[in-house]
């Protein structure tokens, strides 16, 4: 046999073998499941469960996790008061303990729980962890949305060091929103110094920047066009491409916006608006922007529908340039797609439009936190 041969046949050999483990490394993560619903939470004793139960305090049917940021062996989730009855906005579940129904703890303590008390949290929407491992969690201050909306307190952005998961950052948003004001996402992102902002996106038309060492805050406004066929309603999606420098990439598009866009996070922090704006381009269909892969790609689904894509925004967004990541899941839809073990990408999926008619049963919605993987098992329990 000739050396070129030998060579061609060590090559596919070796192909062979990276094949098969990086089939069996998925295989691995495909078998991971976290199961949640409504009856997870961790209560510190039975006697404190019964106490919230018997006050209406607890309900379980309306306990539902909506978003999550990985930190090592965990995931914090933010569980919005979207109606009565949630005991913890903010929770963190073990990913140790895969393949049964995950305890949901309160991060970082029950007293930061409390309904109605302005130091604590009242209704956790979104959550992001930085770089730095600060987790920020942005506050609606408003519980009961889907019911009976009470304005508990002003909206604030909670930041918590996960080395020790300690506060160390409480910024009221008071100032900066308005009446019709609809804050939605939040990411973060340093300038070449060092210094953190946060930016927020607001559905009444406005990207919110706060920069978080001189205690400034300040609207980015949107052009009415962005918005154009939307309605009071609509969710102004917002996530955030890193990159190196300062030079990091902010990406939005309303959920019935005709296009999508993004803004380099330089532009946001000098409060440039319509003239820094760049279209990226335009959708055939409703698109929920959910995720990034913690690189330049961003993770999508169709509105009410299933099926996982990976844009690359290195190119425009055309269906051309959408990978499929995951098929279709016919019991849920995702809500949020985000990095967990090893880069590994994880979704967080649940039966959301009974959850948002109200027919879910007494455990609530039927929420996973799976990883993602092309063949999806489909799991209605």
């Amino acid at each position: 046999m000739g050396v070129s041969c030998r060579t061609g046949l060590l090559l596919a050999l070796l192909c062979a073998l990276v094949s098969v483990f990086a089939s069996n490394e998925e295989h691995e993560y495909c078998d991971k499941v976290y199961r949640i619903n409504g009856n997870s939470i961790d209560f510190p004793c039975e006697s404190t469960k019964n106490i919230y139960i018997s006050t209406h305090r607890y309900l379980s049917r309306n306990v539902m996790p909506v978003r999550f940021q990985y930190d090592n062996h965990r995931c914090l989730l933010a569980l919005p008061r979207l109606r009565s009855g949630v005991p913890t906005t903010l929770g963190q579940i073990d990913l140790s303990k895969p393949n049964c129904y995950a305890h949901i703890k309160p991060f970082p303590c029950w007293a930061y729980q409390e309904e109605g008390n302005c130091n604590s949290l009242q209704s956790v929407i979104d959550l992001y962890v930085d770089v730095k491992r600060i987790v920020w969690a942005l506050d609606s201050g408003i519980t009961n949305f889907l019911e009976q909306p009470i304005k508990r307190c002003p909206p604030k952005v909670y930041a918590f060091n996960l080395s020790n998961d300690k506060t160390v950052k409480t910024i009221d948003l008071s100032d900066i929103v308005k009446s019709s004001s609809r804050l939605q996402y939040l990411v973060t992102d340093y300038n070449e110094s060092g210094h953190p902002f946060v930016y927020i996106s607001d559905a009444d038309g406005a990207i919110v920047v706060v920069d978080v060492n001189s205690n400034k805050l300040f609207r980015v406004v949107l052009p009415r066009a962005i918005s154009a066929g939307c309605g009071d309603s609509d969710v102004l999606y917002l996530l955030l491409i890193p990159k190196p420098k300062g030079q990091s990439v902010v990406i939005f598009s309303y959920l019935c916006g005709q296009k999508v866009y993004s803004i380099k996070s330089e532009h946001l922090r000098s409060g440039k608006g319509s003239s820094a704006i760049v279209e990226l381009g335009t959708k055939r269909k409703h698109s929920v922007l959910l995720g990034t892969d913690g690189g330049k790609g961003v993770i999508l689904r169709y509105r009410s529908e299933a099926e996982l894509y990976l844009w690359d925004t290195d190119q425009p967004y055309r269906e051309c340039n959408f990978e499929l990541v995951q098929n279709a899941d016919e019991c849920r839809l995702a809500t949020h797609v985000s990095v967990g073990k090893n880069e590994h990408l994880l979704c967080l999926s649940s039966n959301l439009n009974d959850f948002l008619n109200n027919t879910c049963g007494v455990g609530g919605a039927s929420t996973r936190l799976k990883y993602v993987c092309k063949e999806c098992d489909d799991d209605c329990f």
